[in-house]
This record gives structure tokens, C-alpha cells and sequence, in this order.
């Protein structure tokens, strides 16, 4: 089971929302188990962090929206390492469907995040890749739900709860009483603040799960064939 207690600003949380955090990371399990089995790939590895995140527009004065969770890539020694962040307040106050239907879109993420990668595509003329918080809300590169997962049920729940971003008024509501309000840990950001450098050399020596990338070639076959029509 995952450890929260280890996490950074675990001694800032109420001891009632540790325990109801360690108690729901079966719903984050459950939906892990269920997206392996409809796609056949391997989650990639998760953490829960005890902080929300706040993005907040410069240009929409008032304007703040809420990241629950997001795909975090990073430099290791054997080239990179990516995995899903989540927000604690995700995991204590959503519902089993919202959960894992979270989980399913970070996915989605993952994944194309692999395409990116593996076909050099998000690199320019330098020697440095950027990979910037953007790319994660172009829903125009994902593939299409009905591609990647063999759940009917799963692709209803996401069409469901991401329409223009994840629809969950009562997440909402809860995240901003139980948490924002009372002074829980949370990070403000400008939409263009969180910046990660990637550096060829790393990428070009991450060894991605095969069977990934063979279902990549099958995607795109399935998208070519897709836009032919």
C-alpha cells in the first residue's frame, strides 16, 4: 500500500484526512487494476502528494483552476522516469467513478506523452526538449477512448466527467471547504509556470515498455485510418 505518511508535508494534515486518504487508495488500486486490464499496459507508477495545486490566469484576474493530478516526467539515471502525480484532496473527496476516471485521463496523458518521446516529437531546434503544463490540455493529440480502452463502462465514465475539464462540482466544493479554506498545503501557479527540461541524451536512452510502443503503432494506424474517412 502506498505510503502517505512518508510524503513531504504529511505532519501539516489532520490525522482525520490521513486516514481517510489511506483508506480510499483502494479506489486508486481498483482503477489502476481496471485501465491495466482494458488496455493491456502496464499503469505507470503513481504518488499521492499532500498539496493541491491552484493555476491561476494572469490574464482572468479571480481565475483559478485546480490541477488534481498530472503526469510528472523526470531525468533518472537510466534515462526517464514518468509517473502520475496525484492530489491528496482527489483522493479523499472524489468519488470511486471521478477517481478513476482521473486515472484513466492521466493515462491517456502517459501515453501520448510515450508518442511524444519515442518519435522525437516534442523537440526542437535545440538541444534541450521542453516540455511545458500546456500540452497536457491539448486534447486534440490524445487518442480517442474508445482506441486505447476495452471497457465500455470506462469510456462512458470519461466522456462523462471530461467535457472541458473534469466535471465534478462536488470535488469542487469539498476541495475548497475541506482543504483551500482551512489552510491545508497548496501551490498557486501561473498557467505557465511549471516548466520541465528534458535533455535529449535522457530520452534517447530510456528503454519505454515494448508493449507500449507496440500498441503506439497500432493507435496510429488506427488514426490514419481514422482521418482518411
Amino acid at each position: 500500500m502506498f505510503n502517505l505518511e512518508a510524503s513531504e508535508n504529511i505532519e501539516s494534515l489532520p490525522k482525520n484526512i490521513v486516514k481517510k486518504i489511506n483508506k480510499r487508495i483502494k479506489y486508486v488500486n481498483d482503477g489502476i487494476s481496471r485501465i491495466e486490464k482494458a488496455t493491456g499496459i502496464t499503469y505507470p507508477p503513481y504518488n499521492i502528494r499532500p498539496v493541491i495545486i491552484l493555476s491561476e490566469s494572469e490574464v482572468e484576474l479571480g481565475q483559478r483552476g485546480v490541477i488534481y493530478a498530472r503526469v510528472i516526467p523526470e531525468e533518472g539515471p537510466a534515462g526517464l522516469l514518468i509517473s502520475v502525480e496525484l492530489s491528496a484532496p482527489l483522493v479523499a473527496f472524489g468519488l470511486k467513478g471521478t477517481i478513476q476516471a482521473v486515472l484513466a485521463h492521466e493515462f491517456m496523458h502517459y501515453v501520448e506523452l510515450v508518442r511524444k518521446f519515442t518519435t522525437l516529437d516534442i523537440l526542437s531546434d535545440e538541444t534541450v526538449g521542453t516540455l511545458h503544463e500546456t500540452i497536457y490540455s491539448d486534447y486534440e493529440r490524445l487518442y480517442e477512448p474508445k482506441w486505447l480502452f476495452q471497457d465500455r463502462g470506462l469510456i462512458r465514465l470519461l466522456n462523462n466527467r471530461f467535457l472541458d475539464g473534469l466535471v465534478d462540482d462536488k470535488l469542487n466544493k469539498n476541495t475548497l471547504k475541506k482543504w483551500v479554506e482551512k489552510g491545508l498545503p497548496s501551490v498557486t501557479l501561473p498557467p505557465d509556470a511549471n516548466v520541465v527540461r528534458i535533455p535529449i541524451a535522457a530520452i534517447l536512452k530510456t528503454n519505454f515498455d515494448p508493449l507500449l510502443k507496440n500498441r503506439l503503432e497500432e493507435l496510429e494506424k488506427i488514426r490514419a485510418v481514422d482521418n482518411a474517412k
